[in-house]
């Protein structure tokens, strides 16, 4: 049957060892060279994978520290922000402490002084009403009094007057 096709045994031992020889040259050749770079491709590939699986880790790595520290400026800034609100009232507080104590000042000055002319308007008055009772008195006698004896008449006044 092999002889009706026009091949021979030999012929095809020829094409079998061919196909032989081509296999194992092509495997040595281009199978084991292809295999490698398949292999060193699927590696660089991997080596890909972990540096972008490693730089999300510290991308997620760096957002946590960027929410802390966003965080911590925060609560920072509340801080300062009450401690200006704290040290605005306390000088708020000294101020109107300031101006009250001022204003007790100004009264106990005014106090004295209204104290001080009551004095000089009693002391004038007193010169005052003096001087007419002496008048008075010696328009009533029709003769001069003394300045003891109207000492004495006034100060009694006075003294009853209080």
């Amino acid at each position: 049957m092999l002889d009706m096709l026009g091949l021979s045994p030999l012929e095809i031992g020829v094409h079998v060892l061919n196909v032989i020889i081509l296999f194992v040259v092509l495997k040595l050749l281009l199978y084991k060279p292809v295999l490698k770079f398949m292999k060193k491709r699927e590696n660089a590939f991997a080596d890909k994978v972990d540096q972008l699986d490693t730089r999300d880790k510290e991308l997620i790595q760096k957002k946590q520290q960027y929410e802390q520290m966003m965080a911590a400026a925060h609560n920072e800034a509340a801080e300062i922000i009450t401690k200006s609100n704290e040290m605005a009232r306390d000088h708020a507080r000294e101020i109107l402490d300031n101006a009250k104590e001022h204003a007790r000042d100004l009264v106990l000055r005014a106090k004295k002084e209204i104290e001080g002319e009551k004095v000089q308007a009693r002391l004038d008055m007193k010169t005052e009403i003096a001087d007419m009772a002496i008048q008075i008195a010696e328009k009533v006698l029709e003769r001069e009094v003394s300045l003891d004896d109207n000492r004495k008449i006034i100060d009694e006044f006075f003294e009853r007057v209080g």
